[in-house]
């Protein structure tokens, strides 16, 4: 038997869902009728200040919590920017991964952050923080899984479930 659900997912600019952060309860009617969704994939650029990624983070949070507050059942997305979002190297805690659930699921997207050496190194880095510090069960992973990313030593510690982007499926014609 396969199950059909409708979820909502944030893969977009953050300025297409700008209304969703900037007054949830506006849509939140609309929203709250699909099955489930993940919190907003607000950026985090890995050269943007400190403060903004941190605020990112916080948005993120904030709206999953007032969605479930409403009943909707919400899978935190977990993004990083550089290492001082996943280390502890400049503050105490890896704020990146703060209020995000542990073992359990959780969403993911490569769509945009991992094009250059530069841009994967840090990826793989946070992703590694990222699986051992929240131990998921099930990662969601919109947008591609190159193996020099997804190798065998990421793909053990949980099971992954791939999406693939908007433009993949423009180009590749996939399902």
């Amino acid at each position: 038997m396969k199950i059909f659900l409708n979820a909502l997912f944030f893969y977009e600019h953050d300025v297409n869902f700008s209304d969703v952060i900037r007054d949830p309860n506006e849509l939140k009617e609309d929203i709250l009728r699909f099955s489930f969704m993940t919190t907003p994939d607000n950026s985090l650029y890995r050269d943007a200040p400190l403060l903004v990624q941190m605020a990112n983070v916080y948005r993120n949070r904030a709206i999953g919590h007032f969605w479930q507050k409403h009943g909707a059942y919400v899978i935190t997305n977990v993004r990083w920017g550089d290492e001082r979002s996943y280390t502890t190297s400049v503050l105490p805690e890896k704020f990146a991964f703060l209020g995000a659930p542990k073992n359990s699921i959780i969403s993911i997207g490569t769509y945009g952050c991992i094009s250059g050496k530069e841009n994967k190194y840090y990826f793989r880095e946070g992703l590694e923080a990222m699986l051992d510090d929240l131990k998921p069960k099930v990662v969601l992973v919109y947008g591609s899984m190159p193996k020099t990313i997804f190798d065998s030593g990421i793909m053990s510690k949980a099971e992954f479930e791939n999406y693939p982007d908007w433009i993949s499926k423009v180009r590749k014609k996939v399902g």
